[in-house]
């Protein structure tokens, strides 16, 4: 069952007792969790795919298999294979003035997570954090978007059924007033999915009880596409990097500066790309999701008058439908080109010179991602030197996302913290120092302890001696 408001308190105090008992610490205990996942989406792999295909709209199974089926139980997988060595102590070397001792770092569970995700890639972005918390050995309180309502009673009812429900809580049914609750308790890490607006108020909310947090947020990520390219390549790219999902994606294209020699052939080649994925009624394409809600809808439509629309710009509320779009010559006042877009709405900015519209990032919020297009390095390697951002891709989109062995997250306002892979793991743990030595007497070197100074020999010769030993004069 999902847990209710007036529960919140109560749940809470029941995954500390659990915690506190141990009962999550093992290998064993873990790994068992960890399968009872992956089994739960092997058992289950329609109804978890159906569920996306219906909230987003994805007529072809393709999409939603791929970042919310495929990609997951690689994660889980991955996680399994390594957690054994994840979860061993690393030694480290100790320094010659504090020998003889052993020093190691113990990865160790931080208590009580709260997770919360969103609607936009709904189980990805709930289960994967959540694998991390179970893997380092925490109970969690899993909060999943309603706005997804079918993932969200899907996935949430699977949890419930598959995993120990002493360790781990579900809450699928909640909005503003149960985030609102969940917030303004103690955690012993918060881990966040959405927008910068939202992600401020949990940042302040855990900063009351210096809970650690993760924010994984939005921002507008930019592309650069030089004269020095392959276009129809970089229109197919592109076009794949901004209307997978409908655009709904956090580290997908936002807004597209191309140097102006070749804006018309960009454009020209992006009308193939799009009829290409889509055919000439993208409305009418199994391949194509649809935007979340109604309210969307309504806030991308409006900015179609805000430039030239050159590709697409229809729109068909009730089907929840806008079209792949393309505007140049965009008003500079335009939502285009301050918010975030979310959707499938690309604004293409005609410049002169990439180098020098790539300093002007640094006065702009960091992005997930950063986009580049161009086979000339030198290009490639200024841009990636004037700008800032959670991830930098040369001649690609949206691909870091699927490697597990790369950091994912922002910097800035687009995010605090990376998970994926073992870095998923390391965010749920307290790397907590260890050092250990004998009391054997012979051992118990006298050189550190006072006095400092006397007439003894010893006693004069500690300074010199520990200074060099400190500062590795010696």
């Amino acid at each position: 069952m999902s847990v209710k408001l007036e529960q919140v308190a109560a749940t809470l105090g029941r995954l500390r007792d659990v915690f506190h008992s141990g009962h999550t610490l093992s290998y064993e205990y873990r790994l068992t969790q960890l399968k009872a996942i992956e089994r739960m989406f092997v058992e289950n792999q329609e109804a978890i795919v159906g569920a996306v295909q219906k909230d987003l709209g994805k007529k072809h199974p393709f999409e939603a298999h791929c970042t919310e089926y495929a990609l997951v139980l690689a994660d889980v997988r991955h996680t399994m294979n390594k957690l054994k060595k994840w979860m061993k102590p690393q030694s480290v070397y100790s320094p010659v003035a504090i020998q003889p001792v052993s020093s190691y770092v113990s990865k160790e569970p931080l208590g009580v997570c709260l997770i919360m995700s969103p609607w936009n890639y709904p189980v990805n972005l709930a289960i994967v954090p959540l694998i991390g918390a179970i893997a380092a050995g925490n109970t969690a309180l899993l909060k999943l978007s309603r706005h997804s309502a079918n993932v969200a009673t899907t996935l949430g009812e699977l949890c419930i059924k598959y995993l120990d429900s002493q360790a781990v809580a579900i809450e699928y049914e909640g909005g503003a007033s149960m985030i609102t609750e969940l917030i303004k308790h103690k955690w012993d890490h918060v881990f966040f999915t959405g927008s910068v607006s939202v992600g401020r108020i949990v940042y302040e909310a855990a900063a009351k009880h210096l809970t650690p947090v993760v924010l994984e947020l939005g921002g507008k990520n930019p592309v650069f596409i030089d004269r020095k390219v392959h276009i129809p390549t970089v229109a197919r790219r592109l076009a794949w990097g901004k209307f997978f999902n409908a655009g709904q994606t956090c580290v997908g294209v936002d807004h597209v500066y191309v140097h102006k020699d070749i804006e018309q052939e960009l454009i020209a080649e992006l009308k193939k790309a799009v009829t290409q994925f889509y055919g000439e009624n993208p409305q009418t394409s199994s391949s194509f999701a649809r935007i979340i809600s109604n309210h969307h809808v309504k806030r991308l439509a409006k900015t179609f008058a805000d430039g030239e629309v050159v590709i697409g710009g229809q729109v068909d509320e009730k089907d929840a439908y806008i079209a792949p779009t393309v505007i140049r010559n965009v008003r500079a006042d335009s939502e285009l080109l301050s918010d975030e877009i979310f959707g499938p709405i690309m604004p293409i900015i005609a410049v002169d010179d990439l180098i020098a519209t790539a300093s002007e990032q640094r006065h702009k919020p960091s992005p997930l991602a950063t986009y580049v297009f161009s086979d000339d390095d030198e290009v490639v390697a200024s841009i990636q030197a004037k700008t800032r951002s959670g991830a930098f891709l040369v001649n690609e989109c949206l691909i870091h996302f699927t490697n597990s062995n790369l950091p994912f997250g922002g910097v800035g306002e687009s995010g605090i913290g990376k998970y994926h892979g073992a870095i998923t793991f390391d965010i749920f743990s307290n790397a907590r120092a260890v050092v250990a030595r004998s009391t054997n007497k012979i051992l118990d070197v006298p050189l550190r302890y006072p006095p400092y100074e006397s007439e003894k020999f010893m006693d004069k010769i500690k300074f010199p001696i520990a200074s060099a030993f400190m500062s590795g004069d010696w």
